[in-house]
Order: structure tokens, then sequence, then C-alpha cells
């Protein structure tokens, strides 16, 4: 990762941003970008609360962050913070999804240590203003993620296809196949993965697509199953039940469990009380 080269002070670099003489245009920013708060306001909610319309709310903020890139863009402290925010992304392949980047830009320019969804909402305003990096807002699919050109960004956005279109439910297998076809490596590709919404990781540590079994057993019956794989012997329902419940987070009487077992094929009582994988 690269090292602190300045002390940034983020929060100057807004209040100066905001020297807006129109008082209007101004909390139209702020509510806009999350600049004091981790919500954002929509330019319906905004035209409401100033009686406009959306059009109007948009060229109101339009017209501002134009004003604020003429005042701002060529200052010292922006500059030493899109060349910090640019030598950290190409330590990490030219991409990073927003909210590992705002925590990891927090300690490089000393502001904090740990994540601030408004900190975080400030860096995604002055990428937004200055025009650099670039910034991908957050989709039903994929999470808010920083890139420094198209060609990475499609690279990560393939990357997620080819995972959600895996027909072999094995991250290792893909995780093969990407490393031959693209030579790039592991870290690489998990960064490149994080981006999607689509894509995490199981209550045992696997990897993968979240409509795998392993990564977001969603039914009693497939996480008993993955319980059951995880321990590689039979176990008594009871003990089933309660791991069912410890990857839950919530109670499931053990009846309920037990009927499940019952009821599906993939399970078969070894004893009294006992079930294994019928594998």
């Amino acid at each position: 990762m690269s090292k602190i080269v300045v002390e940034i002070d983020i929060d100057e670099i807004i209040r100066k941003a905001l020297e807006i003489e129109d008082k209007r245009a101004r909390n139209i920013v702020v509510h806009r970008f999350g600049l004091k708060s981790p919500s954002k306001k929509t330019l319906a909610s905004l035209g409401e609360e100033y009686n406009l319309t959306r059009e109007r709310v948009r060229q109101i903020e339009s017209v501002a962050l134009k004003n604020i890139r003429t005042r701002i863009a060529e200052e010292k402290r922006i500059i030493s913070l899109l060349e910090l925010t640019e030598s950290y992304l190409n330590d990490l392949a030219g991409l990073r999804r927003s909210d590992f980047l705002a925590k990891d830009i927090a300690l490089l320019c000393g502001a904090h240590k740990d994540y601030d969804p408004v900190f975080e909402n400030k860096l995604n305003f002055i990428a937004r203003v200055v025009g650099r990096p670039q910034v991908i807002g957050e989709t039903p699919s994929t999470h808010t993620f920083w890139y420094l050109d198209h060609k990475i960004q499609r690279l990560a956005l393939s990357l997620v296809q080819k995972l959600l279109g895996t027909k072999e439910r094995s991250f290792d297998k893909y995780l093969e196949a990407v490393q031959k076809e693209y030579k790039l490596p592991e870290p690489t590709i998990l960064n490149y993965l994080s981006i999607s919404k689509n894509f995490g990781v199981g209550p045992y540590g696997h990897i993968g697509a979240d409509h795998w079994l392993d990564v977001n057993p969603r039914t009693v019956r497939d996480k008993a199953y993955l319980v059951l794989r995880q321990s590689g012997q039979p176990m008594h329902f009871r003990e089933i039940a309660e791991s069912v419940n410890q990857i839950s987070g919530r109670k499931n009487a053990h009846a309920t469990v037990h009927n499940e077992l019952i009821r599906d094929p993939r399970f078969v009582l070894t004893g009294r009380g006992t079930y294994s994988l019928n594998e």
C-alpha cells in the first residue's frame, strides 16, 4: 500500500469547496452528496423541500459543482489527495470498492482509523467535482467503486459476470480458470469481485456467488446440509439444530430442524436421532 505523503485535512478541503454565496445551492450540494450525514437526498425530495422541480434542482447543483471545480481543482491540497488516491489505486490494479478505499485513504492521510461513511461521501464528492479518478455510483448489483480507466472497469465487471455464470460451483475451479485466461494474481481477482453485491463469504469461509449454497444457504435444509458436510461425520439432530441456529442467527426449534432432515433425501438416518449425508 502507498505510504503517507502528506497530512491532508479533507474537512478543510470541503469547507473551502462549500464557500458558496447562494445558501440554497450550498445546502443542495451538502444534502445531495451527504457531506454532513451518511444519508443523501434525492432531487425529488429536495425539490419538495424548496418547492422546485427535479430539473431545477439538478440545474442548481450542476452550476454549483462547476463553480466549485473552477475554484478548487488546482489547489495543492486537492492535487495531493488525488495523487495519493491514484497511487493507492495503482497499487491495487486500478480499482477499489469505495468503502474499502475510504477506510484506507483515511489512514493514509491521517484522518482516522475506522470507516466513516461521511468521509467516504466527501471523497466521492471531491472525485465527482474534479473528474478524477472515476467513480461509479451504487447500483442494485454493485457497490460504489473507483477505477483508473474503463478497461479495468470492464475487466472487473466481466470477472463478476463469469463468476455468476459459473455452472460448477467451485471457487477454486473458477479461480484457476480466470488466472489462466487473464494472468491475474488472486488478490487482484478478489479485489475486482468485491465490487459485486452478489459476491460473498459463507458461514464457513467459502467464497463465491451468493446463489451458491456454500456462500448463502437460505433454507433450514440447506443450512443443515452445509453443517453436516462441514462436520464430515454423522451428527445428532440436536447438534445439527444448534449449528443451524448459529448460522441463521436465530432460534429454530430442534423439532423443526429434525422434520426437515426427515423430509430431505440428502440426509440419511444412521443411528438413533443421528444423521449423515446421503452422498
